[in-house]
């Protein structure tokens, strides 16, 4: 991206010379000769010609700017990530905070609250997974603003454990909050395994 950026300014002060050279070119000549040829249809359609792309140029060196001031966004965390421990049992639905991160590029997950906060307006995607173990019944939602977009559950009539996966792709607006969230009275396992996690990135800009 820098190299574009680099190229595209190179060419548009390239322009900017040639034109001025074709201005100080004609300021040396005599008064006849600057109406007779600088001032000549071909003349003034190539200065014409030489603003316009200028202008494309200086365009194209702008929006290669905004792109490289987007931020990068991506984030990928475990609910614990260490030992192995059961939480829920809860009378109501609970937001779920994953707290080993493994990394976090914009810091627009907060591993204290479990909230992705968009920091931009795009099209983000998002995946998680959930292990219930032993006599639990697990069951988790993926939330946009408090809507449900998807879920995973398993309902353990076997004894074994029980795991589910689910991801989605959305268009957020900057502020929008997603987040992952257990439905009462279930549970959710996780250990030095991590095998329940949270993760998501920024696909494009819109």
């Amino acid at each position: 991206m820098r190299a574009l950026i680099f190229i595209a300014f190179s060419l548009y002060h390239f322009t900017v010379a040639q034109a001025e050279e074709g201005v100080s070119a004609g300021s040396h000549r005599s008064d006849s000769e600057h109406s007779e040829d600088y001032c000549s249809p071909e003349i003034l359609s190539e200065v014409k010609e030489l603003k316009s792309l200028m202008q494309e140029q200086k365009t194209v060196l702008e929006e290669l700017k905004k792109q490289t001031e987007r931020p990068n966004v991506a984030f990928s965390a475990s609910l614990l990530g260490e030992g192995g421990q059961t939480i829920g049992g809860h009378s109501s639905e609970v937001t779920l905070a994953f707290r080993k991160v493994f990394i976090n590029i914009g810091n627009a997950y907060n591993p204290s609250t479990g909230m992705f906060t968009a920091p931009v307006e795009g099209v983000y995607y998002f995946g998680f997974s959930a292990f219930a173990n032993g006599r639990n019944s697990m069951g988790v939602h993926l939330r946009k603003n408090g809507q449900q977009i998807v879920a995973s559950y398993d309902y353990n009539s076997t004894h074994k454990d029980v795991n589910g996966a689910n991801r989605a792709i959305l268009q957020l607006e900057k502020g929008d909050q997603v987040y992952i969230t257990l439905w009462g009275g279930l549970q959710i396992f996780d250990s030095y395994n991590s095998v329940s996690t949270f993760s998501g990135f920024q696909l494009f800009p819109v």
